[in-house]
């Protein structure tokens, strides 16, 4: 009764938990420190997810993140992705990484910040919600909502998108 107490708290507003108190003693079934998780593809790794804190639980089949950093290696010759949050889940079931809040990412003299960011196993992109902005190459892009493409050098903003070009 316990746990079905404790997975209504975390799964209270999709996608992911929004509200989760590492500082209390959560039943889980694998304390870890300093987690480090790779998944590789053809002669490379693709990307490479570590936590200074992680637990798992078995039954549920998911970790829940401290201060996860998550690096995306998917642009030939590119500067890597590296997204950090203060906290994170991963649904193995799924293969979904959720991180949140206070999100930060940098590639390619880009800074963003959100709310949250979700990976999807299989997809080309990172999903960014709640007041995304982008800096960096002389502009700065503020929208609810954005797509990091992970194959290419592109961002995808289609709602509520506010512009700023600074000149030289």
């Amino acid at each position: 009764m316990l746990m079905l107490f404790l997975l209504s708290i975390f799964w209270r507003d999709t996608p992911g938990p929004q509200k989760v108190d590492f500082d209390q003693d959560l039943e889980v079934d694998l304390n870890i420190k300093e987690l480090t998780l790779v998944q590789s593809g053809q002669d490379k790794n693709l990307w490479e997810l570590e936590a200074k804190q992680a637990g798992f639980m078995r039954r549920e089949n998911i970790y829940l993140l401290q201060e996860p950093v998550m690096t995306y290696f998917g642009e030939e010759n590119g500067e890597p992705l590296e997204i950090r949050a203060c906290r994170g889940r991963i649904d193995q079931d799924s293969g979904t990484v959720y991180l949140w809040p206070d999100v930060k990412a940098r590639s390619g003299g880009l800074y963003t910040t959100s709310e949250k960011a979700t990976y999807k196993e299989g997809d080309a992109h990172v999903l960014l919600e709640g007041n995304v902005s982008f800096t960096g190459r002389g502009i700065t892009i503020n929208t609810p909502r954005a797509l990091i493409m992970l194959q290419k050098d592109k961002i995808v903003a289609t709602q509520g998108v506010k512009t700023t070009i600074r000149g030289n």
